[in-house]
């Protein structure tokens, strides 16, 4: 099955030709929102991440069909001293 996932704000890879912030992933089928974020190899605390399959929030053990819109969205403050941060492992 193939998902397509939309990486907001500091979650967005940076590649030679600029931020890349969609993404189209083949899973298994039966696969979950966990496996995905597996699969993504993104570092970041999933405490502070919105979840969200087809417009509706989920959470990480949520079944993924194919077709389905994924956005990670970070919750981000404003006027705090710490910046949010994700480090990525591109392969």
């Amino acid at each position: 099955m193939v998902v397509t996932v939309h990486l907001h704000t500091t979650l967005q890879r940076q590649t030679p030709k600029g931020a890349l912030r969609r993404l189209e992933v083949m899973l298994p089928g039966g696969s979950s929102l966990a496996d995905l974020l597996a699969h993504l190899e993104l570092e970041f605390d999933h405490d502070s991440v919105l979840l969200v399959i087809n417009g509706r929030q989920a959470n990480a053990s949520q079944a993924l069909a194919d077709g389905d819109e994924v956005h990670l969205i970070p919750a981000l403050s404003g006027g705090a001293p710490d910046r949010v941060s994700a480090t990525y492992v591109l392969r």
